[in-house]
């Protein structure tokens, strides 16, 4: 009889470890959590061209990068002066 009630106190006990095991497992704290918002920029000027000193300081991939967001087409064989001037009088 002894024998009978020392095998389910140790049966117990291995069963409490296991569930206890596994719970850890499936807790939340391993679970991902909730994706971040991208930040968002937005301007009130959508078409207004950086003043003329900023363009110049620029590189032609830089003014034509910040004509098409604007959505400006710029011809890149052209002078990076004469890429300022189209971009300047497209932007208006």
């Amino acid at each position: 009889m002894e024998n009978i009630l020392l095998y389910i106190v140790i049966g117990a006990i291995v069963l409490a470890v296991v569930l206890g095991w596994n719970k850890k497992k499936t807790s939340t704290a391993t679970q991902p959590g909730p994706k971040p918002t991208p930040k968002t920029t937005t301007t009130t000027l959508d078409n207004v061209a950086p003043a003329k000193a900023d363009l110049v300081k620029m590189t032609k991939k830089q003014i034509d990068d910040t004509a098409a967001a604007q959505g400006v087409k710029l011809d890149a064989r052209e002078t990076k002066a004469k890429m300022i001037d189209a971009f300047i009088k497209q932007a208006k």
